[in-house]
């Protein structure tokens, strides 16, 4: 706090004992260092409250501009919605002009299937003929 080197502690201390006396020097160095230790307190408690006044304003500052940040996405979340939305309403609308038109109704013709089975080797062959069909349309 202050810049006393011991040579000037000295020189303090010889002149307090010239001036004061040896009776009255005890008192008067306590008397100055309860005053001191009190002086210093408060100058360490103003230091601590600056101190964390300065680090609520740095959070204050942190915290508008993380809001900021949290409402610009906010307002490109919604326009990208937006986007997405939009298409499917156009959609929509191309599909409505068809579902006004009439529907045709037909109903399939069902033939009889005939099922011809094979005997079991021929099965087999043409199984193992299709793997090597595919094997040789992937060579290539």
């Amino acid at each position: 706090m202050l810049n006393i080197g011991m040579t000037e502690l000295l020189i303090f201390g010889i002149i307090a004992l010239l001036v004061l006396g040896p009776d009255k020097l005890p008192e008067a160095v306590r008397f100055v260092g309860t005053w001191y230790g009190k002086i210093k307190r408060m100058v360490s408690n103003v230091q601590n409250d600056l101190d964390r006044e300065l680090r609520l304003s740095e959070l204050r500052e942190q915290m508008q501009a993380e809001m900021q940040r949290i409402q610009q996405l906010e307002a490109k979340m919604q326009a990208q919605m937006a986007d997405l939305q939009q298409p499917i309403a156009t959609d929509e609308l191309k599909v409505k002009p068809q579902a006004a038109q009439p529907v045709l109704r037909y109903q399939p013709v069902v033939q009889p299937v005939s099922v011809v089975y094979l005997p079991q080797p021929a099965q087999t062959q043409a199984v193992i003929s299709q793997q090597r069909y595919t094997e040789m349309k992937v060579a290539v």
